[in-house]
């Protein structure tokens, strides 16, 4: 009768170098991924100097990658639209021009394709 403790501590070492490799690999895509959304919001940004669209960064904070831009004042007002007041009264609405959320869905469901496609052929197991 084979030994269960042996074979029980094999098979939690190879489901542990498993597991490592699979977090490896979601965090190189997702990694990959914000590199990318930030091009696409890069060429996508309104330009008017370009300032804005040259602004856009990535991080990781907390395990997470995030993709923001040094302007944040001008992300709500751009991607939403806003109303343009002159000498305290509301002459208008300046209009929306929406990228954020676009290259955000975009971006989502590539990412999504990559891992499951990474899964499929094995996980990450190198």
């Amino acid at each position: 009768m084979p030994d269960t403790g042996s074979l029980l501590s094999d098979l939690n070492a190879i489901l542990g170098d498993y597991s490592k490799n699979v977090v490896g690999m979601v965090d190189e895509e997702c990694q990959a991924a914000a590199k990318e959304c930030k091009q696409i919001l890069t060429k996508t940004s309104p330009k008017r100097s370009g300032d804005y669209a040259k602004s856009w960064r990535v991080k990781k904070v907390n395990g997470y990658y995030v993709v923001y831009n040094t302007k944040p004042g001008l992300t709500h007002l751009l991607e939403d639209g806003h109303d343009v007041i002159v000498n305290g009264k509301k002459v208008g609405r300046a209009p929306a021009h929406p990228h954020i959320k676009t290259a955000e869905k975009e971006i989502n469901d590539v990412l999504v394709e990559r891992i499951t496609q990474k899964l499929e052929d094995g996980g990450g197991w190198k």
